[in-house]
């Protein structure tokens, strides 16, 4: 087995992460290309995962910012003005974090899913298996009866509305979207 110095690691990944400071993401443009031209990535980094983030391609290589008038907090609108707009699929996908993927490699991501026949019906399957929450199935099974709508409202057609909720609430959306049931379409 050959070893690979770590030095030669770090540079490769600065080059590809684009976390050099010559290579940094300047405009939403070029964000997408990064997102093109790695197939998917993270939108902030993940600690004890050495994978490209949105966050360290515009940032470098430094802890992510608690001022939200950090310029570098850019990519929030970035993410969001790009939400249904068909240039890349976000959602908590991998290891349920915000993770962004090109249109072009989304298909495969979805190929790994559980969904496997009608949308109508495989909510119900998977929760007579055990494998759906009744929160995640009151949620779908609105988004399905409804369409899209603002949290706040579905939160209230999902009786989930009340603050004691807001935990359970939250774990179904991402359970949802890391099995590619629903995506965040815009910010209201």
């Amino acid at each position: 087995m050959i070893n690979i110095p770590q030095e030669v690691i770090d540079s490769y990944r600065s080059i590809t992460f684009r976390t050099c400071p010559s290579m940094q993401l300047q405009n939403i443009e070029q964000a997408i290309e990064f997102v093109n031209t790695r197939g998917f990535i993270f939108f902030w980094p993940i600690t004890d995962i050495p994978f490209p983030s949105l966050w360290a391609a515009k940032a470098g290589n430094r802890p992510i910012a608690d001022n939200h008038d950090d310029p570098d907090h850019i990519t929030w609108q970035w993410k969001d003005d790009l939400l249904g707009k068909q240039k890349w699929y976000y959602g908590k996908i991998l290891r349920k974090k915000a993770t962004i993927i090109c249109h072009n490699v989304a298909p495969n991501f979805y190929a790994l899913s559980e969904n496997f026949g009608s949308p109508e019906e495989d909510y119900l399957t998977l929760y007579e298996q055990g494998r759906l929450s009744q929160e995640a199935k009151m949620i779908y099974k609105v988004l399905l009866e409804k369409g899209a709508l603002d949290t706040i409202a579905l939160r209230k057609e999902a009786h989930l509305s009340a603050p004691e909720n807001e935990s359970r609430f939250n774990k179904a959306l991402t359970d949802l979207q890391s099995d590619f049931k629903i995506a965040p379409v815009g910010v209201s």
